[in-house]
């Protein structure tokens, strides 16, 4: 039989050959992408020029006048604001599901939730992008005098493969743990 962490989390076991070098490369990659989440959408936002060569793009809005003055800027990036902080927690998630893999907890009820965590982010991420695109459309094309005003919004391939990842990263998650639940009650049994 055996013994059970207090917490319910399984025993720590031997990594899978090539998983601890995986582990080191994964969370290397979350510092390097919640450095980059946090830095690069408030320098775009600071940089009326850069705002104003790619947001129309970013927005789906193509050639379409806007008006990048301090009210557009403010309200772009408090549009794109949910989608970073929403980046930040699927990055969160997935550091400390790779800090569990790292301990050997591969199978464990905190990998499971972490993993879980991990998913739901993705989906709602996948979920939320063309929303957040529309209003950072609607941002920049607020200054505008009526009729020229615009609401666009698209669902591009990008988002339905990312909405299916989700998904479908979900469903392994969900699956994950009821085999994890399943052995812990087979030990029980033993």
């Amino acid at each position: 039989m055996s013994a059970a962490a207090p917490d319910g989390a399984a025993a720590a076991r031997p990594l899978p050959p090539g998983l601890r070098s995986l582990v080191w490369v994964v969370r290397a990659l979350t510092v390097l992408g919640a450095t980059t989440l946090c830095l690069v959408p408030l320098l775009f936002w600071l940089s009326p020029d850069w705002v104003r060569s790619a947001g129309p793009s970013i927005a789906g809005i193509g050639d379409h006048p806007t008006v990048i003055d301090e009210r557009a800027l403010l309200l772009g990036a408090l549009a794109s604001l949910p989608g970073v902080l929403l980046g930040l927690a699927a990055l969160w998630q997935l550091w400390q599901l790779f800090g569990e893999y790292g301990a050997g907890r591969v199978f464990g009820r905190l990998s499971q939730r972490h993993l879980r965590g991990f998913a739901w982010c993705m989906l709602a991420s996948a979920l939320l992008s063309p929303l957040l695109r529309a209003a950072v459309g609607v941002a920049l094309t607020l200054g505008n005098p009526p009729g020229q005003r615009l609401l666009a919004f698209s669902l591009s391939w990008n988002d339905y493969v990312g909405i299916l990842c989700g998904a479908v990263l979900l469903a392994v998650a969900v699956v994950m743990s009821e085999a994890v639940r399943l052995a812990e009650e087979n030990d029980g049994f033993v």
